[in-house]
């Protein structure tokens, strides 16, 4: 794959992403920070984002920025799976977050203890 077709990639994912959204290119401007001009650039294949526009776009969208490059066009329910993978790993997340904490608390409440003891 070219770059090129990367591109179109990108500008037809975005566009997509957009409508799905239900945001204008106004209203995706606004939430991403950028300029309705650039949006319209970036939609239309003139100009290639950076990786802080990617972040921003990934954002306003509530998408993860790999989604702007993924070479498929998601239908109704590939778009439901791509959701539900989103709470999956969401969920996943958080729990790891918890276990995460607990396991930090419980080093630093034995730590005390054994300083206690000594």
């Amino acid at each position: 794959m070219n770059s090129k077709e990367l591109q179109e990639i990108f500008s037809s994912n975005l566009k997509n992403a957009r409508s799905r959204a239900n945001l204008s290119q106004m209203k995706l401007a606004e939430k991403a920070n950028l300029s309705v001009g650039y949006i319209c650039d970036l939609e239309s294949g003139r100009r290639w984002g950076t990786p802080e526009t990617f972040s921003r776009l990934a954002t306003a969208l509530d998408i993860n920025p790999f989604e702007l490059l993924l070479p498929i066009n998601l239908d109704a329910s590939s778009s439901f799976e791509l959701s539900k993978q989103r709470e999956i790993l969401a969920k996943l997340n958080e729990s790891l977050r918890k276990n995460i904490s607990t396991a930090v608390n419980k080093a630093i409440s034995d730590t005390f203890a054994k300083e206690k003891l000594q």
